[in-house]
């Protein structure tokens, strides 16, 4: 489970050199610990994080932004507390385009919203009544400032982070500086600006409901609980594992396709749930589809379930699958995966899009 905090404003960060800080720290029996402060930000932060907030304040306004850097973004969506949901996302930016070090801006907003007033505060005036411009709120901002970014297999550097917010409708700003150039007569500062438009899912309104299925290169056990600080850098680390997403979907029919996610929601039965998950492949071919197999379905009851599981008492329902690919052929396919909450009768279904090439 996961807890958000609402970040201060960066104007206030620049101004005042401290922020809150995020955390999804998990501690025994999913609880979770209580936001951090964040440590002092040095000179240097400082500077960058007011350079890179001009930047995203022109964005938000609506005016060009600068374009250097290529990237793109992943979003994951899972249930956190409260009514929030947790978004962890991994950031990919085109190596030809940065450095290994950067500092990344996120900023989520109300879908179309356009700052229209300046974010520098006016100085008071008693002759007047002026008063300071109180700088706009965010439903969550932050900046990351990262060193020797992780290559990814398939040749972009990777960021992973998170942010947290209530189901609706967004507009997610993330604004890259590339950190190892500084600005010259002769060179100019790399950087830019991403915006995408987000749904935040409501995982909270009682409906049959699943995260996002987590495509997994390996899942990693976590020895001791995270600090905060390493849960910040660490956004895919939840309760007492680590989720290792997998770089691509592109497997070798020597691979295996491993994926898990959580189901919300399910009737209870005494605590329990009375939940099927099916898993069906169709392989793509000229003419559309065509159903190639499935595996065995998975029953999720108090038949089969561990007896301490209580979902009552916040405990998190899974499921998921490791599928060896040797008997696969070439080909690009669709897994198709069904959940059925057994004592409503209602089902709803997820998709996962993989190719399979020669080993």
């Amino acid at each position: 489970m996961f807890v958000n905090c609402k970040r201060l404003g960066l104007w206030a960060l620049v101004a005042s050199c401290c922020a809150s800080v995020v955390t999804t720290s998990v501690q025994a029996g999913d609880q979770v610990g209580s936001p951090t402060p964040e440590p002092m930000l040095t000179v240097q932060e400082r500077a960058e994080a007011s350079r890179l907030l001009k930047v995203m304040d022109a964005a938000l306004s609506g005016e060009s932004v600068p374009s250097d850097i290529r990237a793109d973004v992943n979003l994951e969506f899972l249930r956190a507390q409260e009514g929030q949901v947790y978004v962890p996302f991994t950031l990919r930016l085109n190596p030809a385009t940065v450095g290994q070090s950067v500092t990344v801006y996120v900023r989520l907003v109300p879908a179309g919203m356009v700052l229209a007033q300046p974010l520098d505060p006016e100085p008071a005036e008693t002759d007047t009544g002026r008063v300071p411009v109180e700088p706009p709120s965010y439903p969550f901002e932050d900046v990351h400032f990262i060193d020797d970014l992780r290559l990814a297999e398939e040749g972009d550097y990777v960021v992973q982070r998170a942010f947290a917010a209530s189901a609706g409708s967004y507009d997610l700003y993330i604004g890259v500086k590339d950190s190892e150039l500084v600005e010259t007569e002769f060179e100019e500062i790399r950087w830019g600006v991403i915006k995408r438009t987000v749904e935040v899912p409501d995982l909270w309104n009682g409906q049959l409901a699943t995260s996002t299925i987590f495509v997994t290169d390996r899942v990693e056990t976590i020895p001791a609980p995270l600090s905060p600080e390493q849960q910040r850098s660490d956004p895919y680390a939840i309760g007492s594992a680590r989720l290792v997403l997998r770089d691509t979907l592109e497997y070798a029919k020597t691979d295996s396709l491993s994926f898990l996610f959580f189901i919300y929601n399910p009737s209870l039965v005494e605590s329990k749930p009375n939940v099927t998950v099916e898993y069906n492949f169709h392989q793509r071919t000229v003419s559309g589809e065509e159903m190639f197999n499935s595996t065995t379905p998975q029953t999720l009851s108090a038949e089969t379930l561990p007896p301490q599981l209580d979902m009552t008492a916040g405990h998190q329902l899974s499921a998921g699958q490791n599928v060896p690919l040797s008997a696969f052929p070439e080909g690009i396919f669709r897994l198709e995966i069904k959940i059925t909450d057994n004592e409503l009768a209602t089902s709803i279904l997820r998709d996962v899009t993989f190719t399979v090439v020669g080993s």
